[in-house]
């Protein structure tokens, strides 16, 4: 088997309602198909995470991740064997530097091509099986930063829904909000419902410490990225002044990244996004560092369509240890979904099926309303 052809496809996908963080608002989501197609008729497919993505650097509008799988990846993968995946690795990273996200899709589509051809979950190439379901963290892609009482009476009704953890959103040009929000949300939904709030980055060391020392007794279970990915001294310095578990995201996109995070003491925990950080073969990487250096993986999406969550749960699926839940349906978020059997709204537990590959079809007829030119 040899892959004959390659194809990416741009698409611009609305939400129900705009998703309001730190850095800005996302008010649709850009993200690019990458669909290859073997000499046998197998295809596999994989996804773009894009633009806009205000916390991160280097993320490139969909007409610059087309161009870039077009003039430097899709080569590397043209005639190739997708059993190659290391192979194609290395001829991706000698072609072009970075772009992990990019090089995410190819990898998480060479996974599917592959075991869709050999009729076994992508799960069972990384090893098999080690949890059937997971906890959604809700609600959407977490609550966005609005005035306390919509925050709280959001939560309360995701509360009443079934769900059994959330994260907000925060970041505020007066920081004290954040902290009104949460007290708003745990006198809504009570004492029991963890809560990881997602700072984005956005405060300086003194004040991310204050805010989370006046978390605390609300009732906080994680905080992540307190401080910019830059900054470790900063976030090895707000982890040994709290007691609250401090989550990395944007500070880890290598399994180098990693190693800079564990021995600078600044992380208890990583947030593992298989769509951001290289696909299925850097995730693994990332989470093995972080299992040797005894640092908690939480796995992740960050705002995906069905293609995206579904290479998560092969992440889920296969990862011995994890900790958190993960983003459930792209209907909490999304207008439509662009695969045949997407995950219902409002899922709050999530079971992950048996279905070769990753277990998804396009319902080409929602690529072709969204898809750009």
């Amino acid at each position: 088997m040899r892959i004959a052809s390659v194809e990416s496809i741009p698409l611009r996908l609305p939400v129900k309602t705009p998703l309001v963080e730190s850095g800005g608002v996302f008010s649709e989501f850009n993200h690019v198909l990458v669909k290859l197609r073997a000499d046998n008729g197998c295809i596999g497919l994989g996804e773009v995470e894009a633009y806009p993505s205000f916390e991160r650097h280097g993320v490139e509008t969909p007409e610059g991740i087309v161009a870039v799988l077009r003039d430097y990846l899709f080569p590397c993968v043209v005639d190739s064997t997708p059993f190659s995946i290391t192979e194609i690795w290395q001829r991706m990273d000698a072609a072009v530097t970075g772009y992990l996200r990019v090089k995410a899709a190819i990898d998480i589509a060479l996974h599917d091509l592959v075991a869709t051809h050999l009729g076994v979950p992508v799960y069972d190439l990384l090893g098999g099986r080690q949890r059937d379901h997971y906890v959604v963290e809700g609600v959407g892609y977490g609550i966005s930063i609005d005035e306390p009482d919509r925050v709280a009476a959001v939560a309360k009704a995701a509360v009443d829904r079934g769900y059994r953890q959330l994260e907000l959103k925060a970041g505020d040009a007066c920081a004290v909000r954040d902290v009104e929000r949460l007290a708003a949300v745990r006198e809504a939904i009570g004492p029991d419902i963890p809560i990881k709030i997602d700072f984005n980055g956005f405060y300086d060391t003194k004040t991310a410490i204050r805010l989370i020392r006046q978390m605390e007794p609300l009732g906080v279970t994680w905080i992540e990225q307190p401080a910019q990915y830059w900054d470790l001294e900063g976030l090895a310095m707000i982890r040994n002044a709290v007691e609250t578990v401090i989550v990395v995201d944007e500070s880890v996109e290598t399994p180098q990244d990693m190693m800079r995070v564990a021995r600078a003491g600044a992380a208890d925990a990583v947030h593992v996004k298989p769509t951001i950080k290289g696909g299925l073969t850097t995730a693994r990487r990332i989470a093995a560092v972080a299992d040797a250096a005894g640092i908690a993986v939480v796995p992740g999406t960050s705002a995906p369509s069905g293609v995206g969550i579904a290479a998560a749960q092969a992440f889920i699926a296969s990862t011995p240890v994890l900790s958190g839940g993960c983003h459930g349906s792209p209907l909490d978020v999304l207008v439509e979904d662009i695969v045949t059997e997407p995950i219902p709204q409002d899922s709050v537990v999530v079971f992950i099926g048996d279905k070769p590959g990753l277990g998804i079809e396009l319902n080409e007829d929602a690529v072709q309303r969204y898809r750009t030119s």
